[in-house]
């Protein structure tokens, strides 16, 4: 972590203010799985062309994730037998600033994510007055059938290319956690790159290539429900799953 830290300090910064021109609610979206260790070369090579956020001089900030689903997880099961045209409903806390939103993702069959979202006073799993209109107006579920199923957590750094048109998130030591287990996943790193646009020319993507890094869909809700339940259908997934207990889990 600390090789990390230091080649971050290379990076020019960007407030939230600025982010505001690249909120992308509507984009594609590229998941990367790679090893720790290959982070600070990849970041090496992004210095001069992409920004990091800063927050009161914090550039690393940790995320807490709850995913909800149905009581016979509609939402996983959709995604684990490849339909288009699916939703996650979660609600997730800044931890540092102690904002909390309940967000709606949309992936669509054409590809694109749509997401929305509203502010909450806590990370309570409880749905209450206008969330439940908002979740009966932007998805397909309502809140009376929808139940707290796994506990997500991370640490993210946000990056922007110097032109706004491309944001990138790192997450790293990603954990998940039900009433009965949890797993952390040390040396995995997942890296998201969001655009407008699939422009597969930007930096970005050409590093990742270079360094032989191949695009992975990554469901943190999916796969954390995979690690955790025996029991599950996973087909889908145990390729994935595989991978992450060969490469990443001790």
């Amino acid at each position: 972590m600390n090789l990390i830290q230091d080649t971050l300090q290379s990076f020019k910064r960007v407030t939230l203010a600025d982010l505001d021109q690249v909120k992308l609610m509507d984009r594609t979206d590229s998941k990367f799985c790679l090893h720790r260790n290959l982070l600070p070369v990849i970041l090496e090579s992004l210095k001069n062309d992409y920004s990091m956020l800063e927050i009161q001089g914090v550039t690393i900030f940790p995320y807490d994730t709850t995913y909800f689903d149905t009581a016979d997880d509609k939402m996983y099961i959709n995604h684990q037998n490849g339909k288009r045209n699916r939703y996650k409903i979660r609600v997730r806390q800044y931890v540092v600033s102690q904002d909390n939103f309940l967000e709606i993702k949309f992936k669509t069959n054409k590809g694109r994510t749509l997401k929305e979202r509203i502010k909450r006073p806590n990370f309570n799993p409880v749905f209450k007055g206008n969330e439940l209109d908002f979740l009966e107006n932007s998805s397909p579920y309502s809140g009376s059938e929808l139940q707290p199923k796994i506990l997500s957590y991370f640490n993210r750094i946000t990056l922007v290319d110097n032109q706004f048109t491309v944001r990138v998130t790192i997450d790293m030591l990603p954990g998940f956690k039900n009433h009965e287990n949890e797993i952390m996943i040390e040396d995995l790193v997942i890296i998201e790159v969001k655009q407008s646009k699939d422009n597969k020319s930007a930096l970005i993507n050409q590093v990742l290539r270079d360094k032989k890094v191949r695009r992975q869909g990554f469901s943190k809700y999916c796969i954390g429900r995979s690690l955790l339940d025996e029991n599950i259908k996973k087909n889908k997934f145990k390729p994935l799953i595989m991978r992450l207990k060969k490469e990443y889990l001790n």
